[in-house]
């Protein structure tokens, strides 16, 4: 590369920098990006960068490839005077960081933006400079700043799984102007105002990356008449040397002149850094090689370069190489860049699929061949086997080198089939795996994602008849299988304990309850083998519409989600018991004579049906189990719930339950609670008695509906010692009737909360009442005010130091077994759950909102998580079915037309996505009332509901509107 001196310049005294933001205002835009699904190198988010007007005429503005992103994309240009329009994604380059959008002049309004010049030539080292634009959000911010390197390497903004987007094969400038985040994009003019490079990146040492405009405006000459630039590569990565590098790898200065190479008109030379395995340079190139001429040209820098290699796509160069002391020739194929261009990515049920880029590829020295797992929201593939850079190599041992391959092998397999899948690290090829997962019986919408190269938009198409139907049951082999597995030599109640563990796999459709779509797994308890009923942790079942297998030994069934208790973290799983008919042994789960107590030895036992442990403890005690709720996910908060302590105490099972037994009779089950990373109890577990969930058992062994008959007096008790209680007035005969009745009891209890306002004439319980008698019985333990199946109860209580006797009014459990879920302009609703209800000062309607999707509409309005929406556009919103129907009402009739027009690939001249301006009515968990608008997003985000019936049988039904 030559670096200029300047001394051509055009005499700047004619220029002011006091006028320059007069000069620019109206060329230089605010751009607000929404990257609504994660592709290739960029995951699904919001954000806000600059742009800066290149083509008035056209409407062409110009920003980096980053700010633009190579997937579905939606962004808004924002004028100085605050005119917003719409912008279509045209064009972004395959290797470097600059991109060309474009927007309908006629949509603007009094305002005239003057294109700014692009003048790479008027860039050398000592230029002063101002970088122009949206830094951290504020419109029109000018930073000032002195070109000072003009032949740096591509800067490496790291190696981030998620972000692995890092420019290859071109110079980049670099200097100080401390301009930070929005600025991306920005337009780095000299005094009179000409662009001489683009604001690319910075580190926190103060300096900014520029990328020089040799290749912007090569490829901007091809834009504007409406072409697409050729794009040519080897498949290589290469980096610029100084000549003095290039003298230590053996290069010297003769030998170099003696080729062409001159130090005084250059400074340095290009070696090769990377070379793509299965790619045109591969087995040609080495690296470490030093580029001397391409077809007897000589190239000292990237633009030299690459306009030979652009200029011969699809015939061979010769290219003149030092290689371990001498110079050779070899000879290569130019391949056409953008036929490793990934333009589809399949939407699994949001498990986002595409084929590997030459970009990522070539980030990790991988060959461009595989389908990259770009995200898996639904537990697909099992986390601990997949991550951020992990490519699909075959499925069931049929190779899939493309999105194609992949998706001939999926219409062949069935929903439940087992998939045998390889997957390989594209930055570590040392990294592989093979697994087995299933595909899920219900999942959100298959789509296809499809980029049109005229206007850069995505066709979005559903796939249907992608996975087949579900696999016919197994049958009478499966009760052979598993009775061969678990036989053993004995029938003692050990290896009754084991033959009775199964192994549950959750994998959620979508968030819901608090908690997001992540897959768990852990061991179950067959409490009832005729009605096929196993009894686990919540742990495994955070998320009501989770997709729920039972695996018995080697065989897998299909399972649903009975019941999950409101109270405690407890979950019935059903299965079909005719699958294991007269197998499994029935454990007997009878209602013991008494609670265990303290000093009560017991047998724990935990594991699998293939692998059971046992160990001996004590009860060493007992306490309230009191969770506050999490301010990330707010999940199941368990109150008025006594849990038993053990010693030893068991540590951690990896299988989420253990069952607690004296005298081979189950009286309690050790269980792990729903887990988040934001609390300490994550990997604790607590004991529970077998009574508490005989009641909820005993129904679904009734019938076929699922349990909604828990009532409960909406407030929450604390523990008070007798010392404190006799302080507030309990009288020394009350105390000792409760010490005579039950022995063990060291404490009273006393009310700390109210969960639910009530009515001012209702007769209710009031902060700081304690309660010593319920329907004339001495309160002995939590569990005897904990809930109940009545609607009135006589509790005696103390208030202000006075004995009353009072007929409270008990309620119905509100918020248990979620059974419906709306997706819509990115948010989830759903009815309010018992947490939320619990936390809500002015729970206003029966919907919630518990998250939205990273890059949806919503989200580029900063709103906040966990509200309720009374009303949307006017109409008002009390149920699920409401939204439902507010979403048909505002759905953007050219949506059809919109997409057909795209997968056409037909040219328009708006950058306007379909979707509508609405109106929303929210109230916070604080009782904050919030009024925002946003525009809809029909294309990228379509609406989806899940419904289940009432039938503890009943799946969950996925209905596309």
């Amino acid at each position: 590369m030559t670096v200029s001196s300047g001394a051509n310049e055009d005499n700047p005294n004619k220029y002011s920098w006091n006028t320059l933001q007069d000069r620019l205002r109206a060329s230089v835009v605010s751009i607000s990006i929404s990257f609504p699904i994660p592709f290739d190198t960029e995951s699904n988010s919001i954000g806000y960068a600059t742009g800066f007007v290149v083509d008035a005429d056209q409407g062409i503005i110009l920003s980096n490839r980053h700010v633009m992103g190579p997937g579905p994309s939606s962004h808004k240009a924002t004028f100085f005077d605050n005119q917003e329009v719409f912008l279509q994604p045209t064009y972004y380059d395959p290797e470097h960081d600059f991109s060309f959008f474009r927007y309908d002049p006629a949509e603007l309004k009094g305002i005239e933006p003057r294109p700014i010049r692009l003048a790479p030539e008027k860039a050398h080292s000592g230029l002063e400079i101002r970088v122009v634009g949206n830094n951290s959000n504020e419109k029109m911010s000018v930073h000032q700043g002195e070109l000072s390197q003009l032949d740096r390497n591509a800067p490496v903004y790291g190696r981030n799984p998620k972000k692995t987007y890092n420019d290859i094969n071109t110079f980049y400038y670099q200097a100080s102007t401390s301009s930070e985040g929005g600025s991306s994009g920005s337009p780095v003019v000299d005094i009179a105002g000409d662009a001489v490079a683009i604001e690319a990146g910075g580190n926190r040492a103060a300096s900014n990356y520029m990328m020089p405009l040799q290749p912007v405006k090569y490829a901007f000459d091809y834009i504007r008449r409406g072409e697409i630039p050729p794009r040519g590569t080897l498949q290589a990565v290469f980096r610029h040397m100084t000549h003095v590098q290039a003298e230590r790898l053996g290069l010297e200065a003769a030998a170099a002149a003696s080729e062409g190479v001159c130090a005084d008109e250059s400074t340095g030379v290009l070696i090769v850094h990377k070379v793509v395995p299965n790619g045109p340079a591969d087995g040609v190139l080495q690296v470490g090689d030093i580029i001397i001429g391409v077809n007897n040209t000589a190239v000292p820098g990237f633009p030299e370069l690459f306009g030979i290699i652009d200029a011969e796509i699809g015939r061979s160069i010769s290219m003149r190489v030092f290689r371990k002391s001498q110079f050779i020739t070899v000879h290569a194929m130019v391949q056409d860049l953008y036929e490793i261009m990934p333009t589809r990515t399949l939407n699994l049920g949001n498990c986002y699929l595409h084929d590997l880029s030459f970009q990522e590829a070539a980030s990790g020295s991988a060959p461009v061949t595989g389908v990259k797992i770009s995200m898996d929201a639904t537990s697909l593939f099992p986390s601990h086997e997949t991550g951020q850079r992990k490519v699909i190599h075959a499925i069931n041992y049929q190779v899939t080198p493309n999105l194609n391959a992949l998706i001939q092998v999926l219409r062949g397999i069935h929903r439940g089939q087992p998939l045998v899948v390889t997957v390989k690290d594209f930055h570590d090829p040392r990294d592989e795996a093979m697994f087995v997962t299933y595909f899920p019986q219900v999942t959100a919408p298959i789509l296809m994602y499809t980029r049109s190269i005229a206007t850069g938009f995505w066709a979005v198409e559903p796939v249907y008849g992608l996975i087949g139907a579900p696999e016919p049951k197994l049958g009478p082999a499966l009760s052979v299988d598993y009775a061969n597995l678990t036989s053993t030599a004995d029938d003692s109640f050990a290896s009754r304990v084991q033959q009775c563990m199964v192994w549950i796999e959750t994998r959620p459709v979508c968030p819901a309850d608090g908690q997001y779509a992540i897959g768990r797994s852990g061991t179950g308890l067959v409490v009832d083998p005729k009605r096929g009923l196993v009894l686990c942790s919540t742990r495994l079942l955070p998320n009501p519409t989770s997709n729920i297998s039972a695996t018995f030994g080697s065989a897998r069934a299909n399972a649903t989600l009975a019941y999950i208790h409101p109270l405690y973290p407890v979950a019935f799983v059903k299965y079909d018991p005719a699958l294991l008919a007269d197998i499994i042994p029935d454990l007997g789960l009878l209602k013991p004579d008494r609670r265990l107590g303290v000093g009560d030895p017991v047998t724990v036992f935990a594991g699998t049906n293939s692998q059971l442990k046992q160990c001996a403890a004590t009860v060493s005690g007992r306490q309230l189990l009191t969770t506050t709720p999490c301010e990330s996910c707010l999940d199941q908060v368990f109150i008025n719930t006594e849990n038993f302590l053990l010693s030893p105490t068991p540590t951690p099972m990896e299988y989420n339950i253990g069952v607690v037994c004296v005298n081979d009779q189950v009286r309690g089950v050790l269980l792990s609670l729903p887990e988040c990373f934001h609390c300490t109890y994550t990997n604790k577990y607590f004991g529970f008695d077998i009574a508490l969930v005989l009641p909820a058992l005993s129904q679904l062994r009734a019938s076929d509906i699922v349990p909604n008959s828990v009532r409960v007096l909406d407030v929450e008790f604390s523990c008070l010692s007798l010392a404190t209680a006799r302080a507030f007035g309990v009288s020394a005969h009350r105390l000792q009737d409760i010490l005579h009745s039950a022995p063990e009891t060291r404490s009273v209890l006393k009310v700390c909360r109210i969960l639910h306002i009530r009515p001012a004439d209702m007769v209710s319980l009031e902060i700081g009442d304690i309660v010593l008698q319920i329907n004339g019985r001495n309160v002995e333990h939590i569990d005897d005010v904990a809930c109940f199946d009545c609607d009135l109860v006589q509790l005696t209580i103390i208030r202000q130091g006075r004995e009353l006797v009072l007929s409270i009014p008990t309620t119905p459990f509100q918020g248990a077994n979620t059974n419906h879920i709306v997706y819509w302009a990115g948010m989830y609703f759903q009815q309010p759950y018992h947490t939320v209800l619990q936390q809500a000062t002015r729970p206003v309607s029966n919907v919630y909102v518990f998250t939205f999707t990273d890059g949806s509409p919503i989200a580029m309005e900063s709103f906040h998580l966990k509200m309720f929406v009374s009303e949307i556009s006017k109409n008002p919103i009390n149920t699920l079915d409401d939204v439902v129907r507010v979403a048909k009402l505002v759905r953007d009739p050219n949506l059809a037309e919109f997409n057909k027009r795209v997968a056409r690939n037909e040219k328009m001249s708006s950058g306007t996505i379909p979707g509508r301006d609405v109106i929303i009515h929210i109230v916070m968990l604080n009782g904050e009332d919030v009024v925002k608008s946003f525009r809809t997003n029909d294309q990228y985000f379509p609406a989806w509901q899940l419904r289940r019936g009432p039938r503890i049988d009943d799946n969950w039904v996925l209905e596309e509107f």
